[in-house]
């Protein structure tokens, strides 16, 4: 992985610390499963529909040259016949072959900013934002391709938003009252891309994506856009056309608030006493899992599940010290 970044950074009137930048990153040679024995691509059909008599030729029994043979007792390859296909592998001896080579790559291009409002007035705030694209290509479209297909990687996250605060109480200075502190610390990003399989889609990629006010986990993205949904009809045997994931079409933003009070007790000297109560996911905001994908199930579109089990958790903590 290389890597390279320039930035440059301002003192702002009212302790105000300004840092903008750019960042840049490509992996090279990155490890990448591949199939070895695929079908030849001139065997696959390109129609856009189900080819059901590519399907029967493909799969139809003819003679197991290999039957007989003690090497391949106990293996698919056994039997008196083998379905055609196998025949027309590069190595039909073989039931599957497959290994990871490193012909794999990507590339990342990211702007980021940073303020920070510096200790003043009993508080501190400090905030990033990133603004990015991650790209890869370490898997390919067809297991008999040569070359990975280029596409936006699973972990892009065009935005992320961080901000992290203190505060320390200032309403009371005397022993009992004072010595509070306020933290607190948010997170907001983009949602990952989603992906389907090799689908028949006859619609616009633009008119998947539902509008903010029409989006909800029953229906996360316009099921009726131009998929086929009849199982009968479903690619078999076919060269994909249609990309690994789409940059459009994003699962949930991550939206997050963590916060936590601490109160300082000095009983005496040496001898001191932390409260503190802390709040994971203060807000009990559920960030939802990717939506089902598969065309001919039920719950095409639907989310079912959040990323989590556990949501909004609360912690009271005592700590004696001295």
């Amino acid at each position: 992985v290389q890597r390279w970044s320039v930035a440059t950074q301002f003192e702002l009137p009212r302790r105000i610390f300004l840092e903008v930048g750019y960042l840049g990153t490509r992996g090279t040679k990155l490890g990448m499963s591949r199939n070895f024995d695929a079908l030849p691509e001139q065997y696959l059909s390109k129609s856009p529909v189900r080819d059901q008599a590519t399907i029967n030729l493909m799969t139809s029994q003819v003679t197991n040259p290999f039957y007989g043979l003690p090497e391949f007792n106990g293996t698919p390859l056994q039997g008196r016949t083998v379905a055609r296909q196998q025949l027309l592998l590069p190595m039909p001896q073989f039931s599957g072959l497959s290994g990871t080579i490193s012909d794999g790559f990507s590339w990342y291009h990211a702007a980021a900013m940073r303020v920070e409002k510096r200790l003043s007035r009993g508080y501190t705030v400090s905030g990033t934002y990133t603004w990015s694209k991650f790209m890869q290509a370490v898997q390919t479209l067809n297991p008999s391709d040569l070359f990975p297909h280029r596409v936006i990687s699973s972990n892009d996250r065009p935005h992320h938003l961080a901000t992290t605060a203190t505060w320390d109480l200032p309403w009371a200075k005397n022993r009992l009252w004072g010595g509070w502190s306020l933290n607190a610390i948010y997170q907001w990003q983009t949602g990952s891309p989603i992906g389907f399989g090799n689908v028949i889609f006859t619609g616009k990629l633009a008119d998947l994506v539902l509008p903010r006010s029409e989006r909800r986990a029953e229906r996360w993205f316009n099921t009726d856009a131009g998929f086929n949904r009849i199982a009968a009809q479903q690619l078999s045997n076919n060269l994909r056309t249609f990309p690994l994931l789409l940059t459009g079409l994003r699962t949930h933003n991550w939206n997050n608030w963590d916060i936590s009070v601490t109160k300082n007790f000095r009983i005496r000297e040496h001898l001191n006493f932390e409260l503190r109560g802390e709040a994971v996911d203060a807000f009990n905001t559920p960030i939802l899992a990717g939506p089902n994908t598969v065309p001919t199930s039920t719950l095409f579109g639907q989310v079912t599940n959040t990323i989590w089990s556990e949501q909004r958790k609360i912690t009271l903590v005592g700590r004696l010290s001295w």
